[in-house]
């Protein structure tokens, strides 16, 4: 009886489906006859997105999900998913097809075979080039994907989607895009979207692209002191909260907050500002002051374009020869690209600055940087990562070797600090582990390794506990060797970097005073 019902609905819903087919066809036929000479707008709505804008990437991304995609007997099959605004889809969005892809492999029993997919990329289902026609929310869409034939090669030629309605209200249009605007967020829920200032490869100019996005880190796996670590988040914490803003506006401030992350190399200075992006949820854009492409009109026209809730990150600031210290009585000199220190200081916090930002910079010696950078106002909290003293090897070596399960967050405490963002199981391992942690430490000199360091000799025993702390003194004793090596090499270069820049400094002064050694 149940299979007969379903014939039965299936006959029915053929039948109505041609029924509206037919009756649509015979409609349009009177609208062309009655209205043929009128501008096909004056009968229809439709929204147009091109793949150089990120609206492009929420609409295909909407496209690919739906089920009627999947029926479709014309598709483009591709292995990623690209727009000129940035990457769309990289190796991050390969996770939504892997359930399928592990179904398709199932079917294969062979393991060579199962291992040679491994390798590859999952294939994208997409709707191919022309008009495809399908329902959305009880009514009949049109979507029709165009190459635009204006570019000279395939990686600068555009395309467009083009979602059209019969009738002159383009609501469902709207909601439609807004449903694919809230899909794609969805899809980013839990991850840390990365830009990168890149040249466009349509029109040459410096833009924001998305580069890739990556699981948001869990701040208890960053190992810092747990009081500077609460207090550098309930700060940027209580910046961000709505009602600030709304503060600094009644009080004439410039609603902008910047951070410098100073201390030695491999310390954790990334690796927070990337934690806390991701317990915030804010997307981190990346700049490269150094680029030989970034000019001071393009550094401007970067930082206007910045959404006004984002975190900026300018890494290793004092690699950029015109934010370092001034000699007295020096001349200040512009980048190889043309940047002078006064235009990075005004696009920073000039008065057409981008407010509502985080800005963080990092510096492995913040005594180089220009007073005039990190001054009160520009750099309003200052936060030193140090060495690793025996306290931070043995969190180290806890967070390597604890067996962790994920921890139930209650969705109330997000938006506020969590102390541990993974709980792990307790029992007489933990107390071993705890010895071991303490044994190992003790043998390990403070403040003489970076975290990095720490945690690249631990991975090599990430297996075995009791194996690293056996090695660890062998370990520092190379280690240290090593240093003392490469801290000589280092003076000798040092040495001959000073000649070499006072060598340059008396030519400046001899190219700018050419009578000095006539007279």
């Amino acid at each position: 009886m149940s299979t007969a019902a379903s014939i039965m609905n299936g006959t029915v819903e053929k039948v109505l489906y041609l029924s509206s087919l037919a009756v649509g066809s015979w409609v349009a036929k009177r609208l062309l006859d009655e209205y043929g000479d009128l501008p096909l707008h004056l009968l229809c709505s439709s929204i147009e997105v091109h793949s150089y804008d990120e609206a492009y990437n929420y609409l295909l991304y909407w496209l690919m999900k739906q089920k009627f995609n999947a029926n479709k007997n014309r598709l483009l099959a591709i292995t990623s998913l690209t727009s000129g605004h940035g990457g769309f889809f990289g190796e991050d969005s390969n996770k939504d097809n892997d359930a399928a892809e592990e179904d398709e492999l199932e079917v294969h029993a062979d393991a060579e075979y199962k291992a040679s997919l491994a390798n590859t990329r999952p294939l994208l289902w997409t709707p191919s080039a022309g008009t495809h026609w399908f329902r959305y929310r009880g009514r009949y869409l049109a979507l029709t994907r165009e190459v635009e034939e204006n570019r000279q090669t395939v990686y600068t030629r555009t395309e467009k989607l083009r979602v059209s309605c019969i009738g002159r209200d383009p609501a469902i249009l709207k909601e439609l895009m807004q449903d694919a605007r809230v899909a794609f967020s969805q899809k980013e829920k839990g991850r840390t979207v990365i830009y990168r200032g890149m040249k466009s490869i349509y029109d040459g100019e410096l833009a924001w692209k998305r580069s890739t996005s990556r699981p948001a880190r869990p701040l208890s796996t960053v190992i810092l002191d747990e009081v500077v670590k609460k207090a550098f988040l309930e700060d940027i914490q209580h910046y961000l909260h709505p009602s600030t803003m709304r503060w600094y506006s009644d009080r004439g401030i410039p609603y902008r907050r910047g951070y410098l992350f100073y201390g030695p190399p491999g310390t954790g200075k990334s690796s927070l500002a990337f934690a806390a992006a991701g317990f915030l949820g804010l997307n981190v854009y990346m700049l490269n002051l150094n680029s030989q492409q970034l000019t001071e009109d393009a550094l401007t026209q970067l930082f206007l374009t910045l959404p006004r809730r984002c975190l900026v990150l300018l890494e290793d600031i004092d690699a950029n020869e015109v934010t370092g210290r001034r000699k007295p009585g020096a001349r200040r000199r512009k980048g190889k690209n043309g940047i002078s220190l006064s235009s990075l200081l005004n696009i920073i916090d000039g008065v057409a600055a981008q407010e509502g930002r985080v800005l963080i910079m990092t510096t492995n010696h913040h005594e180089h940087l220009d007073p005039a950078l990190i001054r009160p106002g520009r750099v309003d909290y200052k936060l030193e990562f140090q060495l690793a003293s025996r306290d931070l090897s043995a969190a180290m070596f806890r967070n390597i070797f604890q067996v962790y399960t994920p921890a139930e967050v209650d969705s109330a405490q997000v938006g506020s600090y969590v102390q541990g963002d993974l709980s792990a199981k307790e029992g007489p391992a933990a107390i071993d582990l705890q010895d071991l942690a303490k044994g190992f430490a003790e043998k390990i000199p403070p403040c003489t390794f970076s975290p990095a360091e720490v945690q690249g000799y631990l991975l090599r025993y990430r297996d075995s506990p009791e194996d690293a702390v056996g090695g660890v003194e062998s370990w520092v004793e190379t280690s240290l060797a090593e240093k003392a090596a490469n801290d000589h090499v280092l003076d000798d270069k040092e040495d001959e970097g000073s000649k070499s820049e006072s060598e340059d400094e008396s030519e400046e002064e001899d190219n700018e005073n050419p009578d000095k050694e006539a007279s």
